[in-house]
C-alpha cells in the first residue's frame, strides 16, 4: 500500500522543495567582486586675474540731427513770381542762394516815394537856414530824419522780396509755389543747418563720470547695413547739464563738421540716420574685465580654491557688451570660474579644463 500526503499538506511540502532548491542554488553561485566607482567632478573654465589699467569705450546709439532747425517766413507781403529750382525737399542750398522772389513793384514804389519826401524836406530844411528861421529848421530836420527812416524801411522791404539761403542747409519742407500770394509772417519752408550734424546720446551717470569734456578724444561713428559698414569721426561738443526725466540719462551730445562732405568724410552723413557711437572714456585704474556670465546675483563671483569653488563679492563699475569692469574684491592671480553650471555652491569639488 503507498503511502500518501494528505491533501492539505501538499501545498506545504511543495514550498518545502522550492525553498531547498533555492538554497542550494544561492550557495553553488560565484562570489561576486566588489568594484568601487568614482563620480567624474564637474569641469568647469577660469580666469586667472591681472588687474591694471582699463581702458573704457562707451557704447551709445542715437539719431543725427542738424545744428539748426529753422522755419522759413514771408517778410513782406505779395505774388510769387520766382522759383528756385533747387527750393525742393530734400535739396542742399548754400548760404545767401536765392529761393524765392516776390512782387515788388509796390515796394519799389514806396522806396520812391520815400526819397522824394526826403528831397522836400531837404529843401524846407536848406531854406530855413537860409532865412535863419530856427523854428522852421527845427522842423525841417524832423522831417528829414522821418524821411530817410521810412527809406530805410523801404530799402528793407525791398530786399525781403526776396528769400535767401541765411546758412548752408537742406531743405526740408516747402509749402509755396510759384504764382501763389503771401502774406508777410506766412510759412514758407523749413530748413536745416548742414555746417554740423548734432547726435545726442543717452549715458548713464556712471559712464559720465568716465567722460574727460576738457580733453575730448575723436569719437567713431558708424551705421552698418547689410551689405555696407560706413564711419564718420565727430568730437564730444557738450554733456547736458540735466537728466532725462524718463529715462535718468545724461543726454551726450556729439558733433559732426560739415557732414554732408562726402570728400571729407568718405561719405555723407544724412540726417536722420541711425548710428553707434564709439565714444572714449577715462582708463579705470587697478581694475580688471571678466565675461559679465561670471556674477552670479549682481555682484558675486565664484573663485577656483584647491579644488573646490569659493564664494566672493567684488565691486562692480559698469557692464556692457558682455562684460563687467570689477574694481575692487579681485586679487592679482585669482582664478575666476566662467563657467556656468546648474548647480554651484561655495566648497563644491571641481576640476579645471586643460589644467
Amino acid at each position: 500500500m503507498k503511502f500518501r500526503l494528505p491533501a492539505i499538506l501538499r501545498p506545504i511540502g511543495i514550498l518545502a522543495i522550492a525553498i531547498a532548491i533555492a538554497a542550494v542554488m544561492i550557495s553553488s553561485r560565484p562570489e561576486l567582486m566588489a568594484r568601487s566607482v568614482d563620480q567624474p567632478l564637474p569641469l568647469v573654465q577660469a580666469q586667472t586675474i591681472s588687474n591694471g589699467p582699463v581702458p573704457v569705450t562707451i557704447i551709445a546709439y542715437g539719431n543725427v540731427t542738424p545744428w539748426r532747425d529753422l522755419n522759413l517766413a514771408a517778410q513782406v507781403t505779395g505774388r510769387v513770381l520766382w522759383k528756385a529750382e533747387n527750393f525742393e525737399p530734400g535739396a542742399l542750398v548754400r548760404e545767401g542762394e536765392p529761393l524765392l522772389r516776390l512782387d515788388d513793384t509796390d515796394y519799389r514804389l514806396a522806396l520812391a516815394e520815400a526819397r522824394q519826401a526826403l528831397a522836400t524836406a531837404e529843401l524846407s530844411r536848406a531854406d530855413a537856414k537860409a532865412l535863419r528861421q530856427a523854428a522852421r529848421v527845427e522842423e525841417a530836420e524832423a522831417a528829414v530824419a522821418a524821411a530817410e527812416a521810412r527809406i530805410a524801411r523801404a530799402q528793407r522791404d525791398l530786399a525781403n522780396t526776396e528769400v535767401v539761403a541765411p546758412y548752408d542747409a537742406v531743405i526740408d519742407t516747402q509749402t509755396v509755389e510759384l504764382g501763389q500770394f503771401v502774406t508777410s509772417g506766412m510759412q514758407l519752408g523749413r530748413i536745416l543747418g548742414a555746417e554740423k550734424a548734432e547726435i545726442r546720446f543717452p549715458v548713464t551717470s556712471q559712464d559720465v563720470e568716465l567722460l574727460d569734456e576738457k580733453n575730448p578724444a575723436p569719437i567713431v561713428l558708424s551705421s552698418t547695413t547689410v551689405t555696407l559698414q560706413r564711419q564718420w569721426e565727430g568730437r564730444l561738443k557738450r554733456i547736458e547739464k540735466r537728466v532725462d526725466e524718463q529715462t535718468r540719462v545724461f543726454p551726450v551730445v556729439v558733433e559732426v563738421p560739415d557732414p554732408l562732405n562726402a570728400e571729407l568724410h568718405g561719405t555723407a552723413l544724412r540726417f536722420g540716420v541711425f548710428v553707434r557711437a564709439e565714444i572714449p572714456g577715462r582708463p579705470v585704474e587697478n581694475a580688471v574685465r571678466i565675461p559679465q556670465s561670471a556674477l552670479h546675483g549682481e555682484n558675486d563671483v565664484f573663485l577656483f580654491v584647491d579644488g573646490q569653488l569659493e564664494r566672493r563679492s567684488v565691486e562692480v563699475l559698469r557692464l556692457g557688451e558682455g562684460l563687467a569692469l570689477v574694481t575692487s574684491g579681485l586679487d592679482d592671480g585669482d582664478r575666476v570660474i566662467t563657467t556656468r553650471l546648474d548647480l554651484m555652491f561655495a566648497g563644491m569639488r571641481v576640476d579645471l579644463i586643460n589644467e
